[in-house]
């Protein structure tokens, strides 16, 4: 059992340094290799058109459902997520899944789009509008979701991934609409914004719903910034006293990672952690 322990915590490990190497490799553009399928949809919600990025399985066949991996903000972020699960899924630790990217259009789009409502887009301005999160969460629920669904073979097994303002949206959509997805990996979310206000709506949210029934993952890099790690752990202490019994959340810090490095580095750990077939927690 000890061997089999090391040899998972050194495949993620090796998992995630290939990643990065593909980060690496492709870039973050607008460009999409061709192996990809790519949507263009006329969101009624948003009154403008955003794209989509899917990813099928090697495998894939309309004769088996597959779990649905959905990757918020750059489309590197996306790729590296791909080659996580291909390599897992290869080796069996993880079923083959689909990875659905949804990159933002511009920083502005992405400040509304992932903020929370009631918090400011653009802490630099004075007068700045608070942020969209939930008409983005209502585009996610009714627009883009069941286009996946009507395009693809799914399970109703859903997993949400973000980075940093991405990952402050996947805890976002926690306490506005838990039953959305059932596992959200946040990888240095940015809970730190007007001091620490979400990590406050956070405690008040898991204090009301004792019967909240999903997934967490969420990790920080242990070079990164403290405003970001002070809050990060005020929220693992928020989980340790609060979080109800059904809520399965696992926090985990990366040696040496910076912002700009852990998601890359950890997406891995939590996409394994939770979809591990083999696992027994």
């Amino acid at each position: 059992m000890k061997n089999k322990t090391l040899y998972t915590i050194l495949f993620v490990a090796i998992a995630a340094f290939i990643s990065v190497m593909v980060t690496f490799i492709i870039l973050d553009t607008s460009e999409t290799p061709l192996t990809y399928d790519t949507y263009e949809i006329e969101s009624k919600t948003l009154q403008e058109t955003r794209e989509l990025i899917v990813k099928k399985p090697r495998n894939y066949t309309k004769d088996k459902q597959y779990p649905v991996v959905y990757v918020l903000g750059g489309n590197s972020l996306t790729y590296t997520v791909v080659n996580d699960t291909d390599l897992l899924a290869r080796v069996g630790n993880i079923p083959e899944v689909i990875v659905v990217g949804i990159p933002s259009i511009d920083q502005k789009v992405r400040q509304r789009d992932l903020t929370p409502p009631f918090l400011k887009q653009d802490l630099d301005e004075t007068n700045s509008p608070l942020g969209r999160g939930d008409t983005f969460l209502q585009f996610i629920e009714n627009e883009l979701i069941p286009l996946v669904e009507s395009k693809y073979t799914t399970t109703s097994k859903r997993v949400i991934i973000g980075h940093s303002r991405e990952g402050l949206w996947v805890f976002y959509s926690l306490i506005a609409k838990p039953t959305l997805f059932d596992t959200r990996i946040a990888l240095s979310p940015a809970l730190w914004r007007e001091d620490n206000a979400f990590v406050k709506r956070f405690d008040e949210y898991l204090t009301a719903h004792p019967n909240l029934n999903t997934h967490l993952f969420m990790s920080m890099g242990e070079d990164e910034v403290d405003k970001m790690k002070n809050a990060f752990d005020a929220s693992v202490d928020v989980l340790k006293n609060k979080a109800p019994s059904n809520l399965l959340w696992k926090s985990y810090y990366m040696p040496n990672a910076t912002h700009q490095t852990n998601h890359y580095l950890t997406a891995s750990i939590g996409i394994d952690y939770f979809l591990n077939k083999n696992k027994k927690r």
